[in-house]
């Protein structure tokens, strides 16, 4: 039999605060409904994770992370499972499963490079309080942790608070590749009236947490603004990042949240109609009209700026049986096919990743505070994100909320098959932000056949092969029968030729949606109901959308 993990102090705090405030962003009771959990929130493979508050089931074992078994045993210390992650674990929200556990354990597993740092967002009237107290709170929880908590766990916390708090400026500060609205910044850093925290130094050396930390009981915290935080990096050198964005969380709960510093890379495979323009190519297979999208802009949110685009796809690219080597571009390739659907709308390219094709979560999020801000001014706009990664980063979504908030449809790409290679039956194979398609849909459901649907303002795209006229072989999840994925909302071709390169996936997908969008909103309210279709030799876009303007 395990001992219960609620007969000492941490493990009082994790289940209330890690079910209320986890980094994995998956759903949680308003009460707590269950004893068992998992710490912490999120864990890169090689990296130990623990369930606690079981009993019951034997002190070693087997369990699976998605797909992937690993071993278990029971640190004796605290009562809790110790289980190290899986090195081939799928990336992003997996399930947790073991005989005699809840069926609603989840862990995100962090795939993101080595040497990959905390990125923070702080509440602007909580900064002080965060840089004042950083390492007070660590030590407190430290010396709360030190007879109850496995020993990593209390190394993690000790190493963690020896170093420096972090240094915060406003998310919405300039960075290089993109404009930011003048005055955002400033208005940033404006401290609004103090509220009270949820939790403060001395919750954290209570002796009885559970009542004081209970989340049925606690004041909910309030919906800010992703746009008006603070920002600043936490270093992980040698410390495990899940351990890091979970305490950081748990000891400024409501006032500051986490996520890694990288968000993802964008997203390529590996067209027919050798050479010819995008335009021509969609004039053949979906009848396009290319109509102006004046007023509108596409924001484009990938590796170019507004002078040019350092990305190379290094190698050879296989492409039906010819080799294409050190292929240019990613951002100005996703540009000009959206211009081709959508002439007369204007390009705002933002570099939000690197040459080396890594993301910034930090200058992602700053760019949709800035599209938001353009927004506010006036004007339509559409933002394309031919990017994405498996972990669903906190910013991301708060970013994307408050632009699609403000009417501005997001086109994202739906990610391509080598998202999914290695994974096995039962893996979910995720990307981020097109599998938070659903969690955008508004308004009353349509009735299209035997189908009920509603219109979303995050639109995910799969790509559609239009040699075969089908469903794109190189679409995520095809072709790794077992693993898990959440549907596209769209199909759009994907395959076009530039500067006598083939380009091709779901990256090269999206645009054709961005650009239908920029048409659509010339002359039509709202956005499409754009539904999934998948049968061959069928368009994959109605015609009522593709040509909705005269």
């Amino acid at each position: 039999m395990i001992r219960t993990a609620f007969r000492t102090r941490l493990p009082a705090l994790l289940p209330l605060l890690l079910l209320g405030a986890a980094h994995a962003q998956l759903s949680a009771p308003a009460t707590v409904a269950r004893t068992a959990g998992v710490y912490p929130a999120a864990a890169a493979p090689g990296e130990t994770a623990w369930i606690f508050g079981l009993s019951g089931v034997p002190a070693e074992g087997k369990l699976n992370v998605g797909g992937q078994t690993t071993e278990y045993r029971l640190d004796r210390p605290s009562g809790w499972l110790a289980f190290q992650m899986p090195q081939a674990a799928a990336g992003g929200p997996q399930t947790l499963t073991l005989r005699g556990a809840p069926q609603t354990l989840r862990l995100n597993v962090l795939t993101v490079p080595p040497g990959t740092d905390a990125l923070v967002y702080v509440r602007p009237d909580a900064a002080k309080t965060v840089q004042a107290e950083y390492t007070r709170r660590l030590q407190a929880l430290t010396e709360t942790c030190a007879k109850s908590c496995p020993a990593e766990v209390q190394s993690v916390l000790r190493r963690l608070s020896a170093q420096p708090s972090p240094a915060l400026t406003p998310l919405t500060a300039p960075v290089k590749g993109q404009g930011v609205t003048p005055g955002l910044a400033a208005r940033a850093a404006v401290t609004p009236a103090v509220r009270a925290p949820l939790i403060n130094l001395n919750t954290l050396k209570a002796a009885n947490l559970t009542q004081l930390l209970n989340p049925a009981v606690r004041p909910a915290a309030p919906t800010d603004s992703i746009c008006s935080a603070l920002a600043g990096t936490v270093p992980t050198a040698g410390l495990p990042l899940g351990q890091v964005l979970t305490l950081l969380e748990l000891i400024f709960a409501g006032d500051l949240q986490t996520d890694p510093t990288w968000s993802g890379h964008p997203t390529q495979s590996d067209a027919p109609y050798r050479d010819e323009k995008p335009i021509t190519v969609l004039q053949k297979v979906l009848q396009v009209r290319p109509t102006s999208g004046k007023g509108t802009t596409i924001h484009i949110l990938d590796t170019a700026t507004a002078t040019g685009d350092s990305f190379v796809m290094d190698g050879d690219i296989n492409y039906y049986n010819q080799l294409y080597g050190n292929r240019p571009y990613h951002g100005r390739a996703v540009g000009e096919i959206a211009q081709a659907v959508a002439p007369g709308a204007q390009l705002n390219y933002r570099q939000v990743c690197e040459k080396d094709g890594s993301c910034s979560t930090l200058k992602t999020v700053q760019a949709l505070c800035a599209v938001a801000a353009d927004a506010r001014r006036g004007g339509r706009h559409v933002v394309n994100l031919s990017v994405g990664g498996p972990n669903p980063t906190r910013g991301l979504e708060l970013a994307l909320r408050e632009v699609t908030a403000l009417g501005v449809p997001v086109a994202a790409s739906y990610g391509n098959r080598d998202d999914c290679a290695s994974l096995v039956a039962g893996d979910r194979c995720n990307h981020y932000p097109a599998d938070w398609t659903r969690s955008f849909e508004f308004g009353p459901a349509v009735n299209l056949g035997s189908r009920s649907l509603r219109p979303t303002m995050l639109f995910s795209v799969a790509g559609w092969d239009i040699a075969t006229r089908d469903m794109a072989t190189y679409n995520r999840g095809v072709g790794n029968p077992g693993v898990l994925t959440e549907a596209p909302s769209v199909q759009a071709p994907g395959e076009f030729w530039l500067g006598g390169y083939p380009y091709f996936g779901t990256s090269f997908a999206a645009p054709v949606v961005s650009g239908l969008l920029a048409s659509w909103m010339t002359c039509q309210p709202g956005v499409p109901l754009l539904p999934l279709i998948t049968t061959p030799g069928q368009a994959p876009i109605a015609a009522s959308v593709v040509n909705a303007c005269p």
